[in-house]
C-alpha cells in the first residue's frame, strides 16, 4: 500500500513539473550522452612510455613520492637500498605470483621480517594486524597513471586494501608497460577484461602517494591516514 501511495505521489509531482515547465516526459534513450570533446581519450595519447614517465616524474614532486626506474636485473639491489632507507624491520607482502622471481632474494635477506597476506576470510583480522604492524608494505601495481602520478591496485584474495594503507612505508613495483596516460585507459582496460570474462579484483583503488591533510590550522601533514613515505619502482619490461 505504501509503495502504491509513493508511486502516485511521484507521478503527481512529476506531472505538476511538466505542466509548469510546459514540457512532456521523455525517455533517456531519446537524449543519448554526447561528449563535448575527446580530452579523456586524447590527453597524452600520443606520448611514448618514456615521455609518460617524464610527465609522471614532474607530477609526483607535488605528491611527496619518490620514483626510480630500473631494469629487471637491478630490481633486487634497488629494493635492498629502499628497504634500508625505510629502516628495515617488519615487512608485509601479498600472496602474488608476480613475486615468485623475487622470493628467493627477499627470503634470503629478510626471512625473519616478512609476513605474507593470508588468503581466506578466517585470516581477515590477522592480516589487518600484520599490515598495521608492518614498517614496509611491498606490492605490484596494475597501472601507473602519468597524468596524476597515481597507482592502481586491486583488492584480491591475495592482498586486501590494508596492505597498501596501513604499513608505515610503501613500495610499489610497476612494470613500465603498465604506464598509461590517465585513468581513462586503465578503466577501458578493465572494461575489456570484464567483457572477456577475465577475473578482476573485488575492488579497485587509485592511490596518489601519502595522504596529505591541511585541515588543522592550514598546516600540511603528510601521511596522516596512510604510509609516511611511498616509493615507486618502475621496472623496464618487454
Amino acid at each position: 500500500m505504501n509503495k502504491m501511495i509513493n508511486n502516485q505521489n511521484r507521478e503527481n509531482f512529476l506531472e505538476n513539473l511538466y505542466r509548469k515547465l510546459d514540457t512532456e516526459p521523455s525517455e533517456c534513450q531519446s537524449h543519448p550522452y554526447v561528449p563535448i570533446n575527446n580530452l579523456p581519450t586524447e590527453t597524452y595519447a600520443d606520448k611514448t612510455k618514456d615521455e609518460l614517465l617524464e610527465i609522471c616524474h614532474e607530477k609526483i614532486k607535488e605528491l611527496n613520492i619518490e620514483m626510480t626506474e630500473v631494469t629487471e636485473n637491478e630490481l633486487e639491489n634497488k629494493l635492498k637500498d629502499i628497504i634500508k632507507s625505510f629502516g628495515g624491520g617488519s615487512m608485509m607482502l601479498p600472496t602474488d605470483k608476480r613475486f615468485d622471481s623475487l622470493k628467493p632474494f627477499l627470503e634470503k635477506e629478510y626471512k625473519e621480517q616478512i609476513s605474507y597476506w593470508q588468503e581466506g576470510p578466517e585470516y581477515r583480522e590477522r592480516n589487518i594486524t600484520s599490515a598495521e604492524k608492518a614498517n614496509i608494505g611491498i606490492a605490484f601495481s596494475e597501472y601507473l597513471l602519468a597524468e596524476s602520478g597515481s597507482i592502481v591496485v586491486e583488492t584480491t584474495s591475495g592482498q586486501g586494501r590494508s596492505l597498501h594503507f596501513l604499513p608505515t612505508h610503501y613500495i610499489s613495483i610497476i612494470p613500465k608497460s603498465k604506464i598509461v596516460p590517465r585513468s581513462t585507459q586503465a578503466v577501458n582496460d578493465y572494461a575489456k577484461k570484464i567483457k572477456c570474462g577475465e577475473k578482476v579484483g573485488s575492488a579497485i583503488h587509485i592511490i596518489s602517494g601519502p595522504s596529505n591533510s591541511g585541515d588543522i590550522e592550514m598546516q600540511l601533514v603528510i601521511g596522516l591516514h596512510g604510509p609516511l613515505k611511498v616509493h615507486y619502482i618502475v621496472v623496464s619490461d618487454k
